[in-house]
């Protein structure tokens, strides 16, 4: 029976996951500092000056316009450079893996396939970039307006406006982490199938508290890139990355 040659196993930059989460968490600790301000502002005007539940709404949809935009603005910068930067990776690492396996100098360049992923990952996360402030002020708008007609104190909004600072810059440590992981993944898949490389063996990251039990299963399976396996939370067929939260990977299986 012929052995199997492989590459080395495809790596995610945990470097660029961290640099995406700070350009995300910088943006919102801006909006944050911004908006706890108005909102000590607008529940004191409330208070002093009897301001009604309907002009602390339009001020507050004042607010949420003005970092929608500023988000949507940044949005457009931040994704680009991060999917550059990790198809810039994906290539880096995937040369490195050629050298160490002896085989000969390949140049690279950007195919219509690269094209195609590199605007898809762009695209995909403009839209959860824009969808950050979105979801953070449907949730000041709640606390807010609860504080100021039930008479909560201003204690009790200042805290739970807190909390969401806390729940807002999780969930950009997620998207960054999650969205590296894909972008990463993607972007190796389709330059390993411009050298004729089609399959690949699963590897299991061995991280997290909770695994997917069927991805510890799927460990050292050989699978097709474009197919993955049928190991999804839904029973449908992943890759290797392409879950929430998943950071298996895969040694690309050489043709030759």
């Amino acid at each position: 029976m012929m052995k199997i040659k492989t590459l080395r196993r495809v790596r995610y930059s945990n470097e660029l996951a961290g640099q995406y989460a700070s350009s995300l968490k910088s943006l919102i600790t801006r909006m944050v500092d911004s908006t706890n301000y108005w909102a000590t502002a607008q529940y004191n005007a409330s208070i002093q000056c009897n301001r009604g539940a309907l002009d602390v709404a339009e001020r507050i949809q004042e607010i949420r316009e003005k970092w929608v935009l500023e988000f949507s603005e940044s949005a457009v910068r931040i994704a680009p450079a991060f999917a550059q930067a990790a198809d810039n990776f994906s290539t880096r690492a995937l040369k490195g893996s050629l050298t160490a396996a002896e085989i000969p100098r390949v140049k690279f360049t950007m195919t219509p396939q690269m094209e195609e992923a590199i605007n898809e990952i762009v695209a995909e996360n403009v839209s959860l970039i824009k969808s950050i402030p979105e979801r953070y002020f449907t949730q000041v708008e709640t606390i807010t307006m609860e504080s100021i007609r039930r008479g909560r104190d201003l204690q009790y909004m200042t805290e739970e406006l807190q909390k969401q600072y806390g729940i807002t810059r999780r969930r950009a440590e997620n998207i960054a982490l999650d969205q590296n992981n894909k972008a990463c993944s993607q972007l190796a898949r389709v330059r390993q199938k411009s050298l004729g490389i089609t399959r690949g063996i699963w590897i299991h990251s061995g991280g997290g508290s909770h695994p997917r039990p069927l991805h510890v299963k799927a460990h050292g399976q050989e699978f097709d890139l474009d197919e993955g396996l049928p190991i999804g939370d839904n029973g449908e067929y992943v890759l290797p990355g392409e879950e929430i939260h998943c950071g298996c990977s895969w040694k690309p299986v050489l043709p030759f």
